[in-house]
């Protein structure tokens, strides 16, 4: 399913998405600066998977992730370690970067001139949050689980 959803009516509409399915495995995906730490405050259930992933890294592992610019290589990196350590588990959405198992997941994709507004305010380079939103686009199941892509707008 995709849809075209303004970013101020995402909360509203996320929330009762998860309502509808808080029996399931939920995943939400998004890159930098889409809004997800705001949404993880607006959604009580809602857990934010960088705080749960980068206390089981190492220094060293945390250091390799964090480099600028990021890469696909970087990227593929955290994404085998998110999916070797973490869980989705019913009713607690999990808001993050990397696709892992679950019932359904909902794909944040950020309208570009949205995307470098928020970067710019955040200081965040606009290349690597693209870079992000295509590695998670293309990571996205394509058989099995229900997919919902947001196409989020000014």
């Amino acid at each position: 399913m995709e849809e075209i959803i303004k970013s101020d009516a995402l909360g509203a509409f996320l929330k009762e998405f998860l309502a509808v399915h808080r029996n399931e495995r939920v995943v939400v995906l998004g890159t930098t600066c889409c809004g997800k730490s705001t949404l993880i405050q607006e959604i009580s259930e809602a857990r934010d998977m960088d705080e749960e992933i980068f206390p089981l890294l190492t220094p060293e592992e945390a250091e390799y992730v964090c480099q600028d610019p990021w890469t696909p290589e970087i990227g593929e990196t955290m994404n085998r370690w998110v999916r070797e350590r973490l869980v989705s588990i019913p009713g607690r959405p999990f808001f993050g970067t990397v696709y892992i198992d679950c019932d359904r997941v909902v794909f944040l994709k950020m309208d570009l001139e949205l995307l470098k507004e928020r970067c710019a305010k955040r200081g965040v380079d606009i290349t690597n949050a693209l870079a992000m939103q295509k590695e998670i686009e293309e990571t996205l199941p394509k058989d099995g689980v229900e997919r919902w892509v947001l196409h989020v707008t000014p």
